[in-house]
């Protein structure tokens, strides 16, 4: 199962796709991403465990904001049993939100859709914050399990130069009560796809 997949791996490696239509028209595509194993020095491994596709309005992803805009990402099994193959595992659900500053923030709401399933599983909430990149991710029952904390004084937020300190940023994934428990990073695909790409590992 898609919890199986998860529970053996110290970690994942999410590639987003480049998207050639995007780079030559300027206009935003549907993203799509691929899930990996995570190798001892951060990249990917093996064979691809999941592929996520987002589904969304070409008029929303034109004219709406990002943080308002709405989605669908389904989240798909990568397997050589074309019996396991693309089965649903995931579906992650965007609505359309008038954000502004603290109020109407976005949430993601996770469904677990594997074998027929249609459980709610938990929420990501962006807050507003005047500084820090924040998300707050609950569970089924609204309970803050953890906090995924992202520090602005980064250089990879403000400049995608060549240097390594520009190619990554770093966040803490932390308890609500602020113990560290892992970690996540944000790496540009390299320079050259970064001056062309919003595209992100």
């Amino acid at each position: 199962s898609g919890f199986e997949r998860l529970e053996s791996r110290d970690g994942v490696f999410i590639k987003q796709k480049l998207e050639i239509g995007e780079i030559l028209t300027g206009c935003q595509q549907s993203n799509t991403y691929n899930v990996y194993p995570l190798s001892k020095d951060g990249d990917k491994k093996g064979q691809k465990l999941f592929k996520c596709k987002e589904s969304s309005d070409c008029c929303a992803r034109v004219c709406l904001a990002p943080d308002c805009r709405p989605f669908t990402m389904k989240v798909k099994l990568c397997d050589n049993d074309e019996d396991l193959d693309s089965s649903p595992f995931l579906e992650i659900e965007r609505l359309c939100t008038c954000t502004f500053y603290c109020c109407n923030r976005p949430e993601i709401r996770v469904t677990y859709v594997e074998n027929g399933q249609n459980e709610y599983i938990g929420k990501v909430v962006n807050p507003w914050t005047c500084c820090d990149i924040e998300l707050e991710l609950f569970d089924k029952n609204d309970n803050k399990v953890y906090v995924i904390d992202g520090n602005c004084c980064q250089l990879g937020l403000h400049c995608a130069g060549p240097c390594d300190a520009c190619q990554t940023i770093d966040f803490d994934i932390k308890t609500p009560g602020g113990e560290v428990v892992s970690t996540l990073q944000k790496k540009s695909p390299g320079c050259v796809a970064a001056m062309v790409s919003e595209a992100d590992n």
